[in-house]
């Protein structure tokens, strides 16, 4: 049987149809002889995903978006289909968070798969999330340092305006510091032996300071050694002070103890202060008798009367 040319040709055509559409999903993402279950997400923007990015779990493609459409009865909001492996369980909890998948800002899907045990139906609705980006985070700190560097740089100009505008001032500062500088050079010039008579003379002080025999170090010796001597000796007289008073109060105390002296016969006999008290006694009892019958005692007479 003799196979026309145009059925060769329609059978290619077939054959490279059904090869650029495998391929056309092959790239997209999607395996080829696989399954895939539809769900859909919902937000507000989508910063740069496209159709075809792979939908992630821990790292590992388990699907991709398939289509993005555009509600505009719902504000404007993006329609996003993601097309997962029919066996993955996806919860009734479940989370889809755009994110940048690297350095050069392509997007991706993480989907968190939530609670298997309360699976969702294909075609039902996940929860949209976003995950803030490293150019979102680049621009959040760099933007605070363009801010400063805007200012210092405004504040720049101005102070450069300034000086464009009054450059007698700049002239002016310049010769007061070129006539400061020769001014100085002259007084250097001048003064140069003096200062180097100076500095010489600074120079074998500080060695005549660091001399192990004549210098600071053995000058402190010798003070150090003065005030250990001192301290000596007046902690001896100090001592002795302090010995020879032990032994008067000593020899005091045992004198007393042996009824030595008045003291002594009085801290050791009560007599002397029984007596006492008895004398006392007495001499107060002829006061208050004096007191009371002073005739008995002094009799006197104006004209010489006899007692």
């Amino acid at each position: 049987m003799k196979v026309s040319k145009e059925v060769k040709v329609a059978t290619l055509a077939i054959i490279a149809g059904a090869i650029l559409y495998l391929g056309i999903r092959f790239l997209k993402g999607a395996e080829v002889f696989s399954n895939n279950n539809a769900y859909y997400v919902v937000y507000e923007s989508v910063d740069g995903l496209t159709a075809s990015n792979p939908v992630l779990i821990n790292g590992l493609p388990v699907g991709y978006v398939d289509k993005i459409d555009l509600l505009q009865q719902r504000g404007h909001k993006l329609l996003v289909t993601l097309k997962i492996d029919e066996n993955i369980i996806v919860g009734n909890s479940a989370v889809a968070v755009l994110t940048t998948s690297d350095l050069l800002g392509s997007k991706a899907i993480i989907l968190n798969v939530g609670d298997i045990r309360q699976p969702l139906n294909e075609g039902d609705t996940l929860i949209a999330e976003k995950e803030v980006g490293i150019a979102e985070l680049v621009q959040a700190k760099t933007l605070p340092i363009v801010d400063q560097l805007d200012s210092t740089i405004t504040s720049l100009n101005f102070i450069l305006s300034a000086f464009a505008r009054d450059t007698s001032s700049i002239t002016n500062a310049l010769d007061n510091v070129e006539g400061i500088t020769l001014e100085a050079e002259s007084l250097l010039s001048e003064n140069r032996r003096g200062l180097g008579t100076i500095i010489t003379n600074l120079s074998i002080l500080s060695e005549t300071l660091t001399d192990d025999q004549q210098g600071v170090a053995p000058l402190m010796a010798k003070l150090n050694a003065l005030a250990d001597s001192l301290n000596q000796l007046e902690l001896q007289a100090t001592v002795q002070k302090i010995d020879q008073t032990m032994s008067n109060l000593q020899a005091i105390t045992q004198k007393i103890q042996e009824k030595e002296g008045t003291l002594g016969k009085l801290v050791n006999d009560d007599s002397l202060y029984v007596n006492l008290n008895q004398t006392v006694a007495d001499l107060d009892s002829l006061l208050v008798d004096l007191k009371e019958n002073p005739k008995r005692y002094v009799r006197f007479s104006i004209f010489g009367g006899k007692d």
